[in-house]
């Protein structure tokens, strides 16, 4: 674990090179769970989302000192998050290229195809907003974030946050009709 100051890895905390910094496992704790739940819708995939995660803490790990001087951990943490997950869409496309994909079995049920349709346009619009309104849609409604949270993990001000969410709703409503 270079990079590290000595002891930094947990020798201190019973002598077991391997632990974890106390401070870096509060910090997963407090946020595993919410990237967890952004890296999920993300992706569509519980397990690639795992992997994403588990990518961004590690990442996060080997620059610890400078999460730590960051003035804003969470946010930072949220930008690796993002970039692993563009790399796990760039791997999927370049797998997609690689692979022939198999067809959709043509006999699947008319009510879960329209549930589908449903979920689909719901996240093709939110993929429509701007991005920094799209970011915050997803923080407060997919992943549950009050906005008080959100201001801190995008680094903006609440009534920031309100005006983004008000605007975003308006858009949604605008793009998805009745």
């Amino acid at each position: 674990m270079t990079g590290l100051a000595p002891g930094a890895v947990g020798e201190a905390e019973g002598g077991d090179p391997h632990a974890l910094p106390a401070a870096f496992d509060g910090f997963f704790r407090a946020n595993r769970g919410y990237m967890l739940r952004l890296a999920t819708y993300r992706l569509g995939c519980s397990h690639d989302a795992q992997e994403v995660v588990q990518d961004a803490f590690l990442i996060a790990f080997r620059n610890w000192e400078r999460l730590l001087s960051a003035q804003n951990p969470t946010a930072l943490l949220y930008r690796i998050l993002q970039d692993c997950v563009i790399d796990q869409h760039r791997r999927r496309v370049r797998l997609a290229r690689r692979e022939q994909l198999t067809e959709v079995d043509p006999e699947v049920e008319d009510l879960k195809a329209v549930a589908f349709e449903e979920l689909f346009s719901i996240r093709e619009a939110i993929d429509r907003l701007p991005p920094r309104q799209r970011e915050v849609i997803t923080l407060k409604y997919l992943i549950g974030l009050d906005n008080h949270e959100i201001a801190a993990v995008l680094d903006l001000s609440a009534p920031t946050v309100s005006l983004h969410v008000k605007r975003a709703r308006q858009r949604l409503r605008a793009l998805l009709g009745p």
